[in-house]
């Protein structure tokens, strides 16, 4: 029998590409489906999958994830492959003025 995925927080990233500097940044807004509550985490430096660490940084210190996942043990990640991957991630690109307004809370 296959086991569901059940779905505990989405989390929509917005990225922005900086061309004049050649630089790469985002923000994080994460909902949890349960009841709703919401963090962001505010724009930032990072490329790549950078937005993930700082999702995930930003559910630990809420202590919406259990004690055991950290980053200061560097286990962050291990938090999706050991829980089925509960987190619907929605990754755009968007202007500069998007990726800051994803990071505040309304």
């Amino acid at each position: 029998m296959v086991k569901v995925r059940e779905i505990k927080f989405t989390c929509q990233a917005v990225k922005w590409f900086d061309k004049l500097n050649g630089n790469t940044y985002h923000s994080v807004r994460i909902t949890r489906n349960k009841d709703g509550a919401v963090i962001v985490g505010a724009w930032t430096y990072g490329y790549g999958d950078q937005y993930r660490y700082t999702a995930l940084e930003k559910m630990a210190g809420a202590g919406w994830l259990p004690s055991k996942y950290s980053y200061k043990n560097n286990t962050l990640y291990l938090f999706e492959r050991e829980n089925n991957y509960p987190i619907n991630w929605i990754v755009s690109q968007g202007l500069k003025r998007e990726c800051i307004a994803n990071g505040i809370i309304n």
